[in-house]
């Protein structure tokens, strides 16, 4: 794990082109799923229900990485998940617009890859945020996501889930990050647990994983 303010050799451009992408939805679109860059409503819910069932999430502190305008807290609150929800972004117009949408919520902007992790959530989540790698596929955004997952675990106490394009696909467009779902599953058993579960099972061109601390906890 890198020290304190490492960003863990991913490039700070890499970020900041990251951030722009997302920020000129959010002008063009607003705070709705396609001013987070998803094609609609209905496929970012879905996402958002495979992701909650990582596991009981009642009574669980929940954090998201890369929260956008906070609609995954929407779908808790419309599903009657009660969840303890915080979540933060690359982002400050995002984290505005989140804050904005959901006055009292736990919202901040922030960068994991300059924080050495401590366990400070139950569950850690991730929606959407390895897709759209821009011109740094490659190398660089493998290894950003296999940075961020690293801190992610190391802010969680029970479990994380995370989604990312499959590479299974006959099509793919340049703008987005594809990756063996094989492969990823090898690297969370490697190095984070051998308990892990892979969702391929739901009708998007991606997969999720489940990764425990325990493996009696479902």
């Amino acid at each position: 794990m890198s020290p304190p303010g490492a960003d863990a050799g991913v490039p700070a451009e890499l970020k900041r082109e990251v951030v722009a992408h997302y920020e000129a939805a959010l002008r063009a679109h607003g705070p709705t799923a396609r001013g987070m860059d998803w094609k609609d409503e209905a496929s970012q819910r879905l996402r958002f229900r495979i992701l909650c069932g990582v596991c009981d999430l009642a009574g669980r502190s929940l954090h998201e990485v890369g929260a956008g305008a906070g609609h995954l807290l929407d779908y808790l609150r419309e599903e009657g998940i009660a969840a303890d929800y915080s979540g933060s972004d690359l982002s400050a117009a995002m984290v505005e617009a989140a804050r904005a949408r959901h006055p009292g919520a736990r919202f901040e902007a922030r960068d994991l890859l300059l924080e050495t992790p401590r366990p400070s959530y139950d569950v850690v989540v991730c929606s959407g945020l390895f897709h759209v790698c821009l011109g740094h596929g490659g190398a660089p955004w493998r290894r950003f996501v296999a940075e961020t997952v690293r801190r992610m675990w190391g802010l969680a106490r029970v479990a994380i889930a995370f989604n990312l394009m499959s590479d299974r696909v006959d099509w793919r467009a340049p703008q987005l990050h594809y990756a063996s779902p094989a492969e990823t599953l090898e690297f969370c058993r490697r190095e984070l647990s051998p308990w892990v579960v892979l969702r391929h099972d739901y009708p998007l061109h991606e997969y999720t994983l489940y990764v425990y601390r325990d493996a009696r906890v479902r």
